[in-house]
């Protein structure tokens, strides 16, 4: 049964150790496994963004790099190695999936920076003089 698992291709693109290596004779594990790390980063950094929508790419870095005991990382360099095999092989990595940026994500992050903070002030207090004048008479 083990000598069927390691001469099984299925399992060709990661040694003993677990660390990936590109399989070229194993075309079609190379798509999955590019896929599944892209899909997995995307969810990481999705994650993120949701929790901190203003994240400068520096930022981001860093929760890759040390999120979930380096899980995101091994994830990106996954990703990353999977990519420059499927591209040396003529293929285009995009045609299989596309990895989310943080650009993508600025646009949809709300700021309330000290403009909204002014505006907000100036609308209760335009409220409260306008109440006093014509709701409050004596």
């Amino acid at each position: 049964m083990v000598g069927y698992m390691l001469d099984n291709p299925v399992y060709g693109s990661f040694d003993f150790g677990g660390n990936y290596y590109c399989n070229p004779s194993n075309i079609e594990l190379e798509k999955t496994i590019y896929k599944a790390a892209v899909e997995k980063l995307n969810y990481e950094i999705d994650s993120y963004l949701s929790l901190e929508p203003s994240a400068t790419p520096k930022q981001l870095q860093n929760y890759i790099i040390h999120t979930h005991f380096g899980t995101a990382e091994s994830t990106y360099d996954i990703m990353t190695k999977a990519q420059s095999c499927l591209a040396s092989d003529g293929i285009d990595p995009a045609s299989i999936a596309t990895p989310v940026t943080l650009d993508s994500h600025m646009a949809y992050a709300p700021e309330f920076g000290t403009l909204a903070r002014i505006v907000v002030l100036v609308s209760i207090i335009g409220v409260i003089t306008i109440t006093r004048i014509f709701f409050m008479k004596k």
